[in-house]
């Protein structure tokens, strides 16, 4: 696969396994996107972390919620846009990708990006079953990335992902 030109090159923001030295790294690798730089959420987003340790971005619910998200900037090409649209399951409505404004780390730069986001059917649903505003985090670490179950570990099937989620969605919160 060619790395993206500049004409048809788009920025995008990875916020989670796909980090580098994450569990997915390897397969952002695989697409020939080149990093561009680290960054943070030019606005609040809620970061919380779902079923199989999987970190889902999604639009601050409330005014008072969200916090600037940490991650990297990768430069993709078409065609590697639409390999990671496969690798999210954007198709099966796990993730949709949205524009979203980064701020490059260590700059005033503001650059605009596509990341992948929760898909909006359940979004807030999964923000209040993580535990809300008290469940949001700004980075995800190492220490979260530890207890990522991969693809090959969770349940088989196509929908693996979203059937954990509408499972997790359907069990009640933990008694704190």
């Amino acid at each position: 696969m060619e790395a993206a030109s500049a004409e048809t090159a788009t920025m995008v923001f990875v916020y989670g396994t796909l980090k580098r030295g994450f569990p997915n790294h390897p397969r952002l690798a695989a697409f020939d996107c080149p990093f561009a730089g680290a960054a943070t959420t030019a606005a609040p987003a809620s970061l919380v972390i779902g079923p199989y340790s999987v970190p889902f971005l999604l639009p601050a619910p409330t005014p008072s919620s969200g916090r600037l998200v940490s991650g990297e900037l990768y430069s993709a090409s078409p065609s590697a846009l639409a390999d990671l649209d496969l690798l999210e399951g954007t198709h099966l409505g796990v993730y949709e990708r949205r524009r979203i404004t980064v701020v490059v780390d260590g700059t005033s730069k503001e650059v605009e990006a596509e990341a992948y986001f929760a898909n909006a059917s359940y979004a807030e649903a999964l923000w209040l079953r993580c535990g809300g505003e008290a469940a949001e985090i700004a980075e995800y670490t190492m220490e979260h990335a530890g207890r990522y179950v991969p693809p090959s570990g969770r349940s088989p099937g196509v929908s693996g992902l979203m059937d954990a989620v509408r499972a997790f969605l359907a069990t009640a919160p933990p008694e704190n």
